[in-house]
């Protein structure tokens, strides 16, 4: 349990240094107004990112662990011209791997795994900028980022556990801006399709409510399908049916979530684990996206996605089987540039312990032996398993309070 203690003085930490600066909050916006928006940005990534990646795997001297392994099993085969899904194994997309095998070109270590995960970061930050400028002046923007970049739920999970859940974000916004900037649907399309190749099968999903607002359908639809033939020509012969690996992750059952909530209390007998909880989950999730799109067709196009984007991804953390609580870095940044209000002490502390809870509890469940409880009685077996189930009670609660605090209400439409 040593690495759950880690993360938990380390998230404490974080959420000191946040509630310090929203403490100074007024003074701090005012004088960000007339920093250098890059630059300032540059600074506070290398404070919050390149700093803590130096001091635990350079100067203490740490390895990267968990999901890090995974990762440079992949980028290390990739790196050395192996085929994915053929030569070795991959939850993720095609480009996935060989995307982490080309910065491994420039340092063959899994600590550049996680330094890439930090710089991909960043990036992303930096294009949000661009998204939500007209939403935001220059300094309440650099002040939110100071509050995204310190919060645990990106600070631990990006340098500690090296999670790549933000791409899927930067891809989508990346999608839009091509479309800002060319008026063109079908660079949209495409980096939407690249997007897919690059991230999770799950980024998918947002095409469905995009789709349904989307005026130009066949435009849109082209580009998608062509990259789409193309990479199943290239797969399919190389690779056989082993391309859909990706989709075995929805068999893999997880924690928190609604059914394995539930299933102590129907004594084992609502069937979890089976292939329909996971269509039941896509179907409340899409479904969700699809009316909340619905609702805001006539809002800007950045607060749609934004308020979409939230409420399919969190939605799908606690209703598909496979998801579990590190997805908060999927969908953190448009919550934290659009959703919470950083004056409502309520939402702040509910924020607050949002992070904790969702960076520490996969850590403790895995640790306990990943428990799936079937009777009632299972779930005060031990003290230990009482804090578990309690924290995934918690985290259910507190995401379904940020879906409805991003969902569309009839009244404000």
């Amino acid at each position: 349990m040593n690495i759950v203690l880690a993360k938990l003085v380390i998230s404490l930490l974080c959420l000191l240094c946040t509630a310090a600066v929203l403490f100074r909050k007024k003074a701090l916006t005012n004088w960000l107004e007339s920093k250098s928006v890059s630059i300032t940005l540059s600074v506070i990534w290398a404070l919050f990112r390149l700093l803590p990646f130096i001091a635990i795997y350079l100067i203490a001297g740490f390895e990267p662990t968990s999901d890090v392994n995974g990762f440079w099993d992949e980028a290390s085969k990739a790196s050395l011209g192996q085929v994915v899904y053929r030569d070795f194994w991959s939850p993720y997309s095609p480009l996935y791997a060989y995307f982490l095998g080309l910065w491994l070109k420039l340092w063959y270590d899994p600590k550049m795994i996680v330094l890439t995960m930090a710089v991909m970061d960043g990036i992303a930050l930096l294009v949000s900028y661009h998204f939500f400028r007209p939403f935001h002046s220059q300094g309440t923007f650099l002040f939110k980022a100071i509050i995204y970049l310190l919060l645990p739920g990106s600070l631990v999970l990006c340098v500690i556990g090296a999670q790549e859940d933000v791409w899927m974000w930067l891809f989508v916004i990346l999608a839009y801006w091509a479309r800002e900037r060319t008026l063109r649907v079908e660079w949209y399309a495409v980096i939407l399709a690249i997007g897919l190749l690059m991230t999770k099968a799950i980024f998918i999903l947002i095409f469905v409510p995009l789709l349904i607002l989307e005026k130009e359908k066949i435009r849109f639809l082209i580009p998608i399908a062509l990259i789409g033939i193309a990479s199943l020509a290239i797969l399919y012969p190389t690779v056989g049916l082993e391309f859909m690996q990706p989709l075995d992750e929805a068999k893999t059952l997880r924690a928190p979530n609604i059914p394995a909530l539930l299933n102590p209390w129907f004594f084992n007998r609502i069937g979890v684990g089976e292939k329909f909880w996971n269509w039941i989950g896509l179907a409340i999730s899409v479904g969700l996206s699809c009316l909340a799109s619905w609702r805001l067709r006539n809002a800007d196009f950045r607060i749609m996605l934004s308020r979409v984007w939230i409420v399919l991804y969190a939605t799908m953390m606690i209703v598909q089987q496979s998801a579990y609580s590190n997805y908060i870095f999927l969908f953190l940044l448009p919550l934290v540039f659009d959703v919470i209000d950083w004056k409502n002490k309520k939402q702040v502390i509910l924020i607050f312990i949002f992070n904790l809870l969702c960076v520490i509890h996969p850590s403790f469940w895995w640790r306990l032996g990943m428990p799936c409880y079937m009777v009632l009685s299972d779930t005060w077996a031990s003290s230990q398993l009482l804090l578990d189930y309690s924290m995934q009670l918690a985290i259910v609660i507190l995401t379904g309070y940020f879906i409805w605090l991003s969902f569309p209400k009839r009244s404000a439409i």
